[in-house]
């Protein structure tokens, strides 16, 4: 049971990739972006056979991108002339899910370099 559920929390930050991916990419009415459709195949390969370096390149891959989240949300917030309601929302949700990525990519790093 204890090894059934390590190897499920060691699957999910894929899982989650391939969920942000497919939400990111998804325009009414029920129409994905090709390119994101590749990136979630990829990120499926990689969950189908786990193989360490290409491991190793998205979770780089993945801190990359989220310096550069991190950056275009202080970026944004330094627009606002005044800390109001738009403020308060945007890193009311860009924080979190900031934290939340690059605990993905932590969790991917260490899944993949051991």
């Amino acid at each position: 049971m204890i090894k059934l559920t390590r190897h499920l929390l060691l699957q999910l930050p894929e899982l989650y990739l391939i969920t942000i991916i497919l939400l990111a990419g998804y325009s009414t009415p029920f129409s994905f972006t090709p390119f994101v459709l590749v990136v979630a195949f990829v990120i499926l390969l990689q969950v189908i056979f786990n193989n360490r370096i290409s491991g190793l390149i998205i979770a780089s891959l993945l801190f990359l991108l989220n310096l550069y989240f991190l950056g275009a949300l202080l970026s944004e917030f330094q627009e606002f002339e005044t800390f109001n309601m738009g403020a308060k929302k945007m890193l009311a949700v860009g924080i979190p899910l900031w934290f939340i990525n690059l605990g993905v990519s932590g969790v991917m790093f260490y899944k993949y370099i051991k």
